[in-house]
């Protein structure tokens, strides 16, 4: 179909339908060469009144949801490469999140069947939070990582990881997450403190929910407790960042980020000391 297609909308520029034999071994080697053209459109088009994804995140203070990613998978076009949205037969789009008013509400959708040459369908979706005001924390500090969520619906890769994945039978997935906000320093180039987020799970919580069409989710940020780190001067081999904890331990000495279940066990023995 594609070389069909190709072929009428290089025909549409020939002045002459008699086309030579020259001209038309050219036209073979173009094809060959490269399926461009006016006919091969690897755009979404979905059906605006099609099935959709529905997503309601609450955040609380100090944290705000920046665009997701929207990745489509298509069985059909299998190669497009067109720019940093598509690569091979995935073709990612970012949806931004609307707030409700002046609430900590945020809301956004996207369809399922993302339509098109190319019969789009939806394959995953990233999303998270980040903190709003990272200097609150540290003077300087910049957004750094953490807080991210996939869910996938669909995946071509037989090598997907099934350890840590969370398997969703329904139509309705629920998430509510705990973040601890991270000081890191990095010494680069240039020293930056940068404010992650330490979550459940590294990099991100992953759920594989081919029904879910309804995805909501909490995120709660406990600013009071915050996990320090300084970089070692050297790198190498067992040589990991010293971490310091909100109660003034320090450790784990065996790992390059902090330790959640650590965090929690902190925080929910101060709220039971008050």
């Amino acid at each position: 179909m594609k070389f069909i297609s190709a072929a009428r909308c290089l025909q549409d520029d020939q002045p002459n339908q008699k086309a030579s034999s020259f001209s038309a071994l050219l036209i073979s080697i173009t094809l060959l060469a490269s399926l461009s053209g006016c006919a091969l459109d690897y755009e979404l088009h979905p059906d605006t009144e099609g099935e959709r994804v529905t997503m309601t995140i609450k955040v609380s203070e100090g944290l705000v949801p920046p665009p997701m990613a929207v990745g489509y998978l298509s069985t059909i076009c299998e190669n497009v490469y067109e720019g940093p949205d598509v690569f091979g037969n995935i073709r990612e789009q970012r949806v931004a999140f609307k707030r409700r008013g002046e609430s900590n509400s945020y809301d956004a959708d996207f369809a399922v069947v993302g339509g098109g040459m190319c019969r789009w369908r939806v394959a995953y979706v990233k999303f998270g939070v980040r903190p709003q005001w990272p200097e609150r924390f540290g003077e300087g500090a910049v957004v750094g990582t953490g807080g991210d969520v996939l869910v996938v619906f669909q995946h071509n890769n037989p090598d997907f990881p099934s350890e840590g994945v969370k398997n969703v039978e329904g139509t309705h997935l629920d998430i509510k997450n705990n973040y601890y906000p991270w000081l890191k320093d990095v010494l680069k180039k240039d020293y930056a403190t940068r404010l992650n987020l330490v979550g459940e799970a590294v990099p991100y919580q992953t759920y594989l929910a081919p029904r879910v069409r309804n995805i909501s989710i909490e995120a709660v940020l406990h600013a009071n407790y915050v996990v320090t780190s300084e970089q070692p001067e050297f790198k190498g081999t067992g040589i990991h960042p010293a971490f310091v904890y909100p109660d003034g331990t320090s450790g784990p000495d065996d790992s390059d980020t902090p330790d959640f279940p650590t965090l929690e066990a902190i925080r929910l023995k101060a709220e039971a000391n008050r």
